[in-house]
């Protein structure tokens, strides 16, 4: 390859965070020589730092002056090169794509409508802020990077060979800092304790010394012995690093649990990328590439090859990374991300950079919320699926459920292991090109795309087996009453009757009065004319909801229409009431939508019943459930 095609990547040891090249000249990082804080007191920057080390003077004899017990100053003199030395805070533009997001305070207005919410989210806010800072000045470095592709610039653009030698040795310096913030950020906020690793004191065994002399003169080996000691001494020679020399567990703190969280996410970073990109492809978000995957997986699942693909596919993408280690064009791309709020952050890093070390978490909260909320449902329910068949809670459900995983059991009994193999990797591209799109881009048919869904098919969660629990012991209360009043009632008689539940002091807008709840109806009349202001039929009722702070009602009927009551003592029994005596199907699901993000901040759940009867164009995005079980004996 000829001088002239080589790149800055090439020829400087690539622009990889890891690489070790940045020391390949020792004569300029190893021994470099101090720096002289005065040399560049004549430019603009020089004298502006003179002034801030004035400044942190003065602060320091003031603090001398006011606190002489305290011994702690930075006063100090060093004789020897500083190894990782922290960056120096630079007064320069660190964007360079966008601007840097505007970071605002608490607004008055809303503050004045909603001032918990307001407090709430200026305290997350402050907590982000200084967690985004920590990540930010340490380890993001979102600064070097553009320092880094200014460098490169600058380098391409030279002409003469002394500014190409600068620009070169600029470029170097900047990818040495850029590790240097890394290791000293590792060192400064994580590695608190450290300990010499103890010196080697197993010998090499020698035979003799395990010999012993039997009563006949015969001497025996004790190769037992032998063999522990010969183990000792290989675990203390190759793995005296990973012994633990303190076998307590660690005592929790709040710094240690600060710094395991800070790991966490910074760890996470690339396989946040890695999980990101999967969803993209799963999504079909790329219909071109996720066929391409698709033709893939059906051509190595037809050769019996999954599994060496996939150690193939590792293999490649560690090797990958050392013969194509990023190019300043990726790191273009990855500046580019981060500084725009209208493509989508593909790590918590990006995140921070976009909406500013303020409003990333509300950022995370709107996007991420909603969807870990509806995950965080769908677990739960889960967990109440089977905790209830486990407690036959719906004896038929659970027979059924018991069938098929005998049938299951039969069949992985039967086909041999290579054919269950191949059937367990089709099913899992199946799971993944087929079921994975329609759960995430249609999630209200997520549940009917769940094969945990269809194995508990009809398996009520506790919700369900409430709501059919109450309209089962509702139907005997009615047989009840009925017969108190008239005798021995049929069926037919006992659907066509109506029993008042009650009436319930309340309001209806700037209205007072009483909410008539029948088995059949509800209407509400004002207490001073008596007139019935409205009324509704449960047949047009399509949503019944909770509101207010413990006393207010939603109904919603087929038109849309909406009525609200406020001020009702007794509104969970009244909801309890509608829902047992109505005898219609009720569905619950939680409030989606912009209530969701309010359910995120850690707002009060807001739980709604749904008519079963509604439209399927109706139908939210959320949870439905229907109460239609048939529930066995319980105990």
């Amino acid at each position: 390859m000829g001088e002239d095609h080589i790149t800055p990547e090439q020829r400087y040891g690539g622009l990889d965070r890891a690489t070790h090249g940045v020391y390949h000249n020792p004569d300029r990082h190893l021994v470099s020589p101090q720096r002289d804080d005065s040399s560049s007191t004549d430019s603009g920057e020089g004298r502006f730092h003179h002034l801030s080390t004035k400044l942190k003077q003065v602060k320091r004899k003031t603090n001398l002056i006011f606190h002489p017990n305290n011994k702690a100053t930075d006063e100090h003199t060093v004789t020897a090169p500083l190894l990782a030395p922290p960056p120096v805070v630079q007064d320069q533009d660190y964007r360079l794509f966008h601007d840097a997001p505007e970071q605002k305070g608490p607004d008055f207005k809303e503050f004045l409508k909603q001032p918990i919410s307001t407090v709430q989210s200026a305290l997350h806010g402050a907590s982000g802020a200084k967690f985004a800072e920590t990540m930010d000045n340490q380890v993001i470095a979102h600064g070097a990077e553009v320092r880094l592709a200014r460098a490169y610039d600058e380098l391409k653009d030279a002409v003469s060979d002394e500014q190409k030698v600068k620009a070169a040795d600029n470029l170097e310096d900047l990818k040495k800092a850029r590790q240097d913030s890394f290791v000293r950020w590792t060192l400064d906020r994580h590695v608190l304790t450290v300990r010499k690793i103890p010196p080697r004191t197993v010998p090499w065994p020698q035979t003799h010394d395990f010999e012993t002399k039997a009563e006949n003169g015969k001497t025996h080996t004790q190769w037992a012995d032998y063999g522990h000691h010969l183990l000792r001494y290989y675990i203390e020679r190759y793995g005296d690093r990973y012994i633990d020399a303190n076998p307590n567990l660690p005592t929790p703190s709040e710094e240690a649990l600060n710094t395991t969280v800070e790991r966490l996410m910074m760890t996470s970073t690339p396989y946040q990328m890695l999980l990101m990109n999967i969803r993209h492809i799963y999504r079909w978000d790329d219909p071109r590439k996720t066929a391409t995957y698709l033709a893939a997986y059906t051509l190595i699942w037809a050769f019996n090859y999954i599994s060496g693909a996939a150690i193939l596919a590792f293999i490649w993408l560690v090797i990958k990374r050392r013969l194509y280690p990023p190019t300043i064009e990726d790191i273009r791309d990855e500046i580019k991300r981060s500084e725009d709020v209208d493509m989508t952050a593909l790590n918590i890093t990006q995140l921070i950079e976009q909406h500013g070390s303020h409003g990333w978490t509300d950022a995370l909260r709107q996007d991420l919320g909603p969807w870990l909320l509806l995950q965080l449902e769908d677990l739960v329910n889960i967990l109440e699926i089977w905790r209830n068949f486990f407690e036959w809670r719906e004896p038929r459900r659970t027979t059924i459920t018991l069938i098929l995983l005998s049938v299951l059991w039969l069949a992985i009994t039967i086909v041999p292991l290579h054919l269950l193999i191949k059937i367990s990797q089709f099913n899992l591209g199946v799971i993944f090109f087929g079921l994975f799109p329609i759960a995430t881009r249609y999630p209200q048919y997520r549940l009917l795309a769940s094969p945990m869904k269809w194995l508990f098919w009809r398996v009520p969660t506790d919700s369900e087996w409430a709501i059919a629990r109450l309209q089962v012991e509702a139907k005997h209360r009615k047989r009840a009453m009925r017969q108190a009043d008239l005798g021995q009632v049929k069926d037919d008689q006992e659907e066509d009757s109506v029993i008042n539940l009650g009436k319930y002091h309340c309001t209806s807008g700037s209205h007072h009065g009483d909410l008539h709840v029948n088995s059949d109806s509800v209407k509400y009349i004002s207490a001073v004319r008596k007139n019935v202001l409205w009324e509704l039929r449960f047949e047009d009722v399509v949503l019944l909801q909770k509101v207010g702070a413990g006393d207010g009602l939603r109904f919603v009927d087929t038109k849309d229409a909406e009525f609200r009551v406020a001020g009702m003592r007794s509104r969970n029994e009244v909801f309890t009431q509608i829902i047992g005596y109505s005898g219609k199907r009720w569905q619950m699901h939680e409030v989606k939508g912009s209530t969701a993000t309010k359910l995120f901040a850690g707002n009060r759940s807001e739980i709604v019943i749904q008519s079963a009867r509604t439209k399927a164009s109706r139908i939210s995005s959320g949870n439905e459930y229907r109460s239609d079980y048939r529930l066995g004996s319980t105990k």
